[in-house]
């Protein structure tokens, strides 16, 4: 499994996505729990990463493990580095640029508009909710894509 986080000041997307880039659960984690998420990550545990859970297709399994772990290289990339570090996971660092845009989409995509905002242009959809975990799969796309383009 991928494991990537879109980090920020206060609060940093995570999802979770097969190697085709598929997603298999996210959420939103708090800046100040991102060692109890790391924990939760080494664990391997399926139970302990459902807690931090908004999406998910399925149930989680109750047993993994990360094959690889990217961070986006934007703001609050650093404490993320070096808990990351100090629980021996290996990380990549992707470029952000254009995430969060990608991540509107994506939302959209896994939860159709409906009612009044189906009518509404693409661009003048706003999610009802905070898409750091989309910006995060996201990341993920854009790694699965370079790593296709050598």
């Amino acid at each position: 499994m991928i494991l990537a986080i879109d980090p920020g000041r206060d609060k940093c997307g995570w999802v979770f996505a097969s190697e085709e880039g598929k997603l298999v659960a996210s959420g939103i984690f708090s800046a100040d729990r991102a060692a109890e998420f790391f924990r939760a990550v080494v664990s391997g545990k399926g139970r302990e990463i459902a807690s931090f859970a908004l999406e998910k297709t399925g149930s989680f399994p109750e047993w993994f493990s990360v094959h690889e772990c990217l961070v986006g290289n934007g703001t609050g990339k650093e404490l993320l580095l070096s808990l990351a570090k100090s629980v021996s996971i290996g990380v990549k660092l992707v470029p952000e640029k254009g995430t969060t845009l990608l991540a509107r989409k994506l939302y959209w995509k896994h939860h159709p508009p409906r009612g009044i905002r189906k009518l509404l242009p693409e661009g003048m959809r706003v999610p009802p909710r905070d898409v750091d975990d989309f910006a995060a799969l996201a990341i993920v796309l854009k790694f699965i894509e370079s790593q296709s383009a050598r």
